[in-house]
Formats: structure tokens, C-alpha cells, sequence
């Protein structure tokens, strides 16, 4: 079983997501953070397998925090959270993937089947 952490600003989006990967996907923990420096701690506390990271969440922006992550966390798979998909080639320069805010449920599940079932 997965471990995903969520870390977006906002509480009804992070529920939102966590019910459809909750009822959709066998994940084992669903863990949320609602900025940067919670963010921070509750990686150090759950070591997730999977961040989906808010592009613009409070603190430090997304782009940034990715860079900074890889560091620490070489492993850690993050995807990036944006309502532009058109952000898809800098969240990928940064080793990221990107899910679209306003993409459908099935496409959100598609994407995240697939970045879990890498390296199994």
C-alpha cells in the first residue's frame, strides 16, 4: 500500500482529492498539508511515496519547493498541482509530473496509477 501526501492551501480541494483517491485507489494513508513549513514536517514524519504539490502553495512556490525536495528526498515522486496545463514542461524540467486542476476524475486517477506503478 502507497502513502500520498497532499499539500495544497486549499481544505476542500486536499478532502475533494483525498476522498477519490481514497475510493478509487488502494493507498494506505492519505496524509494533507496545508502550506510549505506543514508540508516540510509532515515529510519528515510520514516519508509518503507520492507528493501532489499545489504549484503556488503558501511558503515557497511549487517550482521551488520541487527543487529543494529533490535533495532530500531523491525518491520522493511529486507530481504538481496547476489549473494551467500549460505548466506541464516546467513541472517536468523540475522532474515533476503535472495534474491538472480541472482535469476530469478519470484523467486525475490515470495519472496518479501511473506515477505510483513506477519503480514497482
Amino acid at each position: 500500500m502507497k502513502r500520498i501526501l497532499i499539500a495544497d492551501p486549499d481544505p476542500a480541494f486536499r478532502k475533494a482529492l483525498a476522498l477519490l483517491i481514497t475510493r478509487r485507489l488502494e493507498v494506505c494513508q492519505i496524509d494533507e498539508a496545508a502550506d510549505t513549513g506543514n508540508l516540510i514536517q509532515k515529510l519528515a514524519d510520514t516519508c509518503p511515496d507520492l507528493l501532489l504539490l499545489n504549484w503556488s502553495i503558501h511558503g515557497v512556490p511549487g517550482l521551488e519547493t520541487c527543487i529543494l525536495l529533490r535533495n532530500t528526498y531523491p525518491d520522493l515522486k511529486v507530481i504538481l498541482l496547476s489549473m494551467n496545463p500549460e505548466d506541464a514542461d516546467a513541472a517536468h524540467a523540475v522532474g515533476a509530473g503535472l495534474i491538472c486542476k480541472c482535469a476530469s476524475p478519470e484523467e486525475t486517477l490515470t495519472v496518479l496509477r501511473s506515477v505510483l506503478a513506477e519503480g514497482e
